[in-house]
């Protein structure tokens, strides 16, 4: 909990001088924010670790597929989210609503034999 209040009261700082900078010296607030990213990451990196060792610890008792199937589904809501964020800052909003869309519809094509299996199952326990 202490690092966690450690990166929010650093990040607030960071993104309280950006905004002080970003006025009289763009460059120094540029620097400012690349700055507090490198924070942020070094910061996260230990958490990060943890969670990919755990992440790899689930895959090796769960059934293989279903597993590679739901982390798939996983990085292309991520992938598609940055994406749909990064257009929506920068203007084309219609873009980023597409972005979103998109990547709806391939979790949705990603996760369709998930979705046959569970229901051959389902339908198998009824007959």
């Amino acid at each position: 909990m202490s690092t966690a209040c450690m990166v929010a009261g650093a990040i607030i700082v960071l993104a309280v001088a950006q905004l002080f900078l970003q006025k009289d010296a763009p460059v120094y607030a540029v620097l400012v924010s690349i700055a507090a990213v490198v924070f942020l990451l070094l910061q996260l990196s230990g958490a990060v670790q943890s969670l990919l060792q755990r992440v790899v610890v689930l895959g090796r008792q769960v059934d293989g597929q279903a597993f590679a199937c739901l982390l798939r589904c996983a990085g292309i809501l991520l992938v598609t989210d940055y994406a749909r964020t990064f257009c929506e800052e920068a203007g084309a909003s219609s873009l980023g609503w597409c972005a979103g869309f998109a990547g709806r519809c391939l979790v949705l094509g990603a996760a369709w034999p998930l979705l046959e299996e569970i229901c051959q199952k389902i339908w198998s326990l009824g007959g």
